[in-house]
């Protein structure tokens, strides 16, 4: 049996959304990475999505509860789907209005500043060849214009399931980390929220970058950690990520 509630009720989710007055029109965020977004509530549905960690959407309609979770119908890139509430956590209309912070904007801006002047290096390619808006510069001059970076959409051996796709907002930490790095020399970015990784990889949370392995290999992995960062040298280049 399914039980309905109207959105304007108090109700009861297993995890996330315990306890909240939840109103449609609200905006709700994916707490975690690969969250199964369905045409249907309950586990059987077909899923149409899987939204990365971050992923924000308003809530349409209703409220269902079937296999044990509690579902939310959510209005999410055009068309209607439906989440557990176990992987939603409440957010501000800002997480839903399609716009990143000011704060992040600007930083993309200088950065953008920098690589026209030649001191930051950002790709116009991608290691498979795959053509699309996803490049690092993309990313940097779409954030700068008041747009989200869009993530790569395509299939590889380590994301054989394929990429998400979409936008999503470069967060604060990784644009910091990025000018800190400039503001002692030239840096060459290879990846930021493009390109095919491992399906969970914070890349598509906007909370990572590859930067070309050269003669600071050492101090892109040292500032990474001092800023609270992990990083790792993968050969042909230095990741680091974050977890704002």
């Amino acid at each position: 049996m399914w039980s309905y509630a109207l959105i304007s009720l108090v109700v009861v989710v297993n995890a996330a959304l315990v306890k909240e007055n939840i109103h449609g029109g609200e905006c709700v965020c994916t707490n975690t990475a690969g969250v199964n977004a369905r045409d249907a509530a309950g586990t059987s549905s077909h899923v149409t999505e899987v939204l990365a960690s971050g992923t924000c959407a308003k809530i349409n309609g209703g409220i269902l509860t079937a296999d044990g979770y509690t579902w939310y119908q959510l209005q999410y890139a055009g068309k209607l789907i439906w989440v557990a509430g176990n992987y939603l956590d409440v957010h501000d209309q800002q997480s839903c209005s399609g716009q990143c912070p000011a704060a992040s904007r600007a930083m993309a801006c200088a950065l953008l500043e920098k690589a026209n002047a030649g001191v930051l290096s950002l790709a116009h390619v991608h290691p498979s060849g795959v053509q699309d808006n996803a490049f690092a510069y993309n990313n940097i001059r779409d954030m700068c214009n008041g747009l989200k970076a869009s993530r790569s959409h395509y299939s590889c051996s380590t994301c054989p399931t394929g990429t998400p796709g979409g936008t999503v907002c470069l967060t604060h930490d990784l644009l910091a980390y990025l000018t800190a790095l400039v503001s002692k020399g030239h840096v060459i970015v290879n990846e930021l929220a493009g390109a095919c990784h491992t399906c969970g990889s914070r890349h598509y949370n906007g909370q990572a970058v590859d930067l070309h392995n050269d003669a600071r290999s050492t101090e892109y992995l040292q500032t990474c950690t001092a800023m609270h960062g992990w990083g790792q040298n993968e050969g042909d280049h230095i990741h680091c990520q974050f977890y704002d």
